[in-house]
């Protein structure tokens, strides 16, 4: 049961990856402050363009600072998603991420294919 929940969530989540521009609008912005950019992760940032610089400053705090935790590959996945599915996995934890993790990185290799049916 928890392997289907797990793929029906990434498959969710990896159906919805889709250009930045396609987005619908980000969540309301949060309450709480996420710690300043490190001068690394701010030369990333002022590289960005307007558009994706004005969804980061809109994701919560905790989404911000999963966004640096992640590899270069799974942030460049991470910025295909909408919002609301960013959300959700930053929410996630442990073994139920990373493999929601590795049900989006299966679809992105196979080019965005259906993943296999539940067990």
């Amino acid at each position: 049961m928890r392997k289907s929940i797990l793929l029906v969530a990434g498959a969710s989540i990896a159906a919805l990856i889709t250009p930045i521009s396609a987005q619908e609008a980000p969540p309301p912005p949060a309450t709480a402050e996420a710690p300043p950019l490190s001068a690394d992760q701010q030369a990333e940032y002022d590289g960005w363009p307007a558009e994706q610089q004005m969804s980061y400053d809109l994701w919560p705090a905790e989404t911000k600072g999963y966004y640096w935790s992640l590899s270069a590959e799974r942030q460049m996945l991470f910025w295909r998603m909408s919002d609301e599915d960013r959300v959700l996995l930053t929410s996630m934890t442990g073994p139920d991420r990373e493999a929601t993790w590795e049900v989006i990185e299966a679809r992105a290799a196979d080019g965005g294919s259906a993943p296999p049916p539940p067990e």
